[in-house]
């Protein structure tokens, strides 16, 4: 009989933030896994301090430190090492806390992203320790200067890395000799394909909708958003989802133009029926942004599963296949692309074939299979 084993996973984000890499993934980890995910705090009331389950996965919060919150003091205290350090130790402290409220082995599985948690991680007597890199951890707006400085001390403690994108695989190779396991991201392929109503908010909307369902970042190439626009061909350029402290300005200049139609985050349950309302989905980031160069989005594969054509900044871990899949490194290079893919929509017959052709590319790319190659490659090391 396969033993029981805990993973241990010090999350940067959330459980319940979005639903992202993490929940796909570790929701699929079997029965013979015990999976706990210990979170930061968000500060809206809504941390489960409390140990949640969910499934196999039991979510609790820990005070890790988080860089550029939006409580002013607590940001000065994360302004000076004294007091980074005082809130790491409170952190770790709480952790071994929880380890043993909840009965957690002394000697787990860790997985880790968090590169706040250095000092909590370092207090584990882990079998293994596994990173999950799915974002540079200095990609963000809000990552401060001594960011650096943790990234390197969590660095060192990592025994494996699972890398989204080839980009990343190849950036890593020149800092470490550990072990490099690439694996991208995807989509939850049956439901995406699943057919749904169109959104009522979408229903009035003029075609073509040339379509954006994500954070609504600072990697968005205004530019190529106005482009777009431009281009529209009497359609709307439809934007989904939270704008950020980076993009609130200039998405209310944009909103103000004709054709332009922003929707709020919508429940991940309601992405795929959005998504089909698409007549193509785009990914209009800025393509000469360093860590744009390194992203693997799952919104690729989910617009893909929705049967709609995709023009993305390019990527290094699917081949293109226009007009399915086109990618474009300029506003011009994608209003072109994007009206290659409409035209290619525009009788019935071919649009039905363009949507089966979308589909077979994001199959691969299942959740499920993702996740069964992370279990393996993870039982395997341990196993050695």
């Amino acid at each position: 009989m396969t033993p029981t084993r805990d993973l241990l996973v010090l999350s940067e984000v959330r459980w319940g933030y979005f639903r992202t890499r993490k929940q796909f993934l570790l929701s699929r980890f079997p029965d013979r896994w015990r999976v706990f995910f210990a979170q930061p705090p968000g500060g809206d009331g809504g941390d489960p301090w409390t140990p949640r389950r969910e499934g196999n996965v039991t979510c609790f919060t820990v005070p890790f430190l988080k860089p550029g919150t939006r409580n002013p003091l607590y940001n000065m205290l994360t302004a000076t090492g004294a007091g980074r350090s005082l809130i790491e130790r409170a952190a770790a402290a709480h952790l071994r806390t929880m380890i043993d409220r909840l009965g957690i082995t002394r000697q787990p599985v860790v997985l880790t992203s968090n590169i706040y948690a250095t000092r909590a991680l370092s207090g584990l007597a882990a079998q293994r320790v596994f990173y999950d890199f799915n974002d540079s951890p200095h990609q963000f707006s809000t990552s401060p200067s001594w960011a650096r400085e943790y990234w390197q001390r969590t660095h060192d403690q990592v025994d494996v890395f699972f890398v989204v994108s080839e980009h990343y695989r190849r950036e890593l190779s020149r800092e470490t000799d550990r072990p490099l396991i690439l694996l991208g991201n995807g989509v939850e392929w049956e439901r995406f394909t699943r057919p749904a109503p169109e959104p009522e908010a979408l229903r009035l909307l003029p075609r073509p909708r040339i379509g954006y369902l994500g954070l609504l970042s600072h990697f968005l190439d205004f530019e190529t958003l106005e482009a777009l626009r431009a281009a529209r061909g009497g359609g709307a350029l439809v934007l989904v989802g939270p704008d950020s402290p980076a993009t609130a300005g200039a998405l209310t200049e944009l909103c103000r133009r004709d054709g332009v139609h922003r929707l709020d985050a919508v429940p991940y349950d309601q992405v795929p029926a959005v998504m089909q309302a698409f007549d193509v989905g785009v990914i209009p980031f800025r393509a000469r942004d360093p860590h744009v160069v390194g992203i693997n989005p799952n919104k690729v594969y989910q617009y893909l599963a929705a049967g709609i054509p995709v023009v993305t900044t390019p990527i290094l871990d699917l081949t293109p296949d226009p007009p399915a899949l086109a990618y474009a490194s300029s506003p011009t290079e994608m209003a072109a692309a994007v009206a290659a893919a409409l035209a290619a929509r525009r009788d019935p017959a071919s649009a039905a074939r363009l949507a089966e052709r979308c589909r077979a590319l994001a199959r691969p790319h299942d959740w499920s299979a993702l996740a069964a190659r992370m279990v393996a490659a993870i039982e395997e090391r341990l196993a050695a």
